[in-house]
């Protein structure tokens, strides 16, 4: 039986969430921003309407945001606005570090911490797309590949793995307390990509060929192939996290987000359409250390903020529609009289993705001294 997938797909950098999924009718967001930097309600330029929204502010998608916008229609993407962490800071570091540790006084990640109780079962249970694992994962290393492409967890220049190669690493580590396990985990997750992989013809390992076609030029795209790749080869994927940066906009915002926003929407409409039958038991969480300023700056862009959006992906997703609670947008509402006020602790968010979707029993230990109050995105 398949069992429940989620993936993280961080924003780094700080999405504008205004910017993104945008209050276009109200007022004091007109007054705060050119039109470069809003979401404009007519034209050739203007966004794409949500249905069910949370305000009467006639939210809209970025209009480069089209497929995002046909998922959230086709009930698959909720929206979470007014969303983020509640003892913000203005800082990149700070901020990841503290959403991604999700616990007062740092220590190990909040999936880290899931890993290491769920010990899930698999060759690959655990995937981080890129040169290094996030904060998110910190606590379970043993537990979690790390690779920007599928053959670097392969151990061997051809696909198999050297009998020398093999008896040292069980020699030197086999009985080790920590490694033992880790070590037999690579060997035969080595083993199983190589056998599949490697074309012996061509003596060369055979490309990722998707389902559909993912955007050319797209570097998004070929995170979540990878992703893709995994979840099809049947490896036990249980949690996979990827990063996407290129979010700090505090010059020249209007091309640069909408290159930005396009990148994000169409390579997520590809994935999620290549997963197939997987999308029955993916959820998947977009999410960013903080938002805008609701005033432009003098460059053309907008400096670090506080609330945000988030959005959630999955076939299990009450989508279609908005949740959370929106402050408003006048001086009184903002939050430090210059930022969107926080009216859902993105904990929330995870919590009930971990709970509804992940089938997490006690949450205290992924999310220690905290409350879940859940929005209600799962029927």
């Amino acid at each position: 039986m398949d069992e429940p997938l989620l993936i993280i797909l961080f924003l780094r950098g700080g999405a504008d969430g205004l910017n993104l999924i945008a209050p276009s009718a109200d007022a004091d967001y007109i007054a705060a921003r050119p039109e470069g930097l809003r979401v404009l309600r007519k034209g050739d330029e203007a966004g794409h309407p949500l249905a069910n929204p949370i305000a009467d502010a006639d939210f809209r998608f970025h209009p480069q945001a089209e497929g995002l916008a046909d998922l959230y229609g086709a009930g698959e993407l909720a929206v979470i606005h007014a969303a983020g962490l509640d003892d913000g800071t203005r800082s990149h570091f700070d901020a990841e570090d503290r959403m991604e540790r999700a616990a007062r006084g740092g220590g190990s990640g909040w999936l880290g911490r899931w890993l290491d109780g769920a010990r899930p079962e698999g060759i690959l249970p655990a995937l981080s797309v890129g040169a290094a694992a996030p904060e998110s994962v910190a606590g379970a290393e043993s537990i979690v590949a790390v690779a920007e492409e599928m053959e670097q967890l392969i151990l061997a220049a051809g696909y198999e793995i050297s009998p020398l190669l093999r008896r040292r690493l069980r020699q030197g580590f086999g009985d080790h307390p920590l490694l033992g396990a880790p070590i037999e985990r690579l060997l035969a997750l080595s083993e199983t990509l190589g056998n599949r992989l490697w074309n012996k013809e061509t003596e060369e390992f055979g490309p990722y060929v998707p389902d559909v076609d993912y955007p050319e030029g797209n570097p998004l795209s070929e995170s979540l192939m990878m992703v893709a790749q995994a979840v099809k080869l049947d490896l036990g994927l249980r949690v996979a996290t990827v990063d996407f940066g290129g979010w700090d906009t505090h010059y020249d915002q209007q091309g640069e987000f909408a290159d930005q926003t396009e990148t994000l929407s169409s390579a997520l409409m590809a994935f999620w359409r290549d997963l197939g039958r997987h999308r029955a038991r993916t959820t998947l969480v977009v999410m960013s250390e903080f938002g805008r300023r609701l005033r432009a700056n003098l460059s053309g862009g907008t400096d670090h903020g506080h609330g945000n959006a988030m959005m959630v992906l999955g076939g299990e997703v009450k989508g279609g529609r908005m949740y959370g609670r929106w402050p408003g947008l006048s001086n009184d509402a903002l939050d430090d009289g210059a930022d969107l006020a926080i009216t859902t602790d993105y904990r929330h968010v995870l919590a009930e993705v971990m709970a509804r979707h992940m089938g997490t029993a006690d949450l205290a230990p992924v999310f220690p001294d905290f409350s879940p109050d859940y929005p209600g995105l799962f029927g």
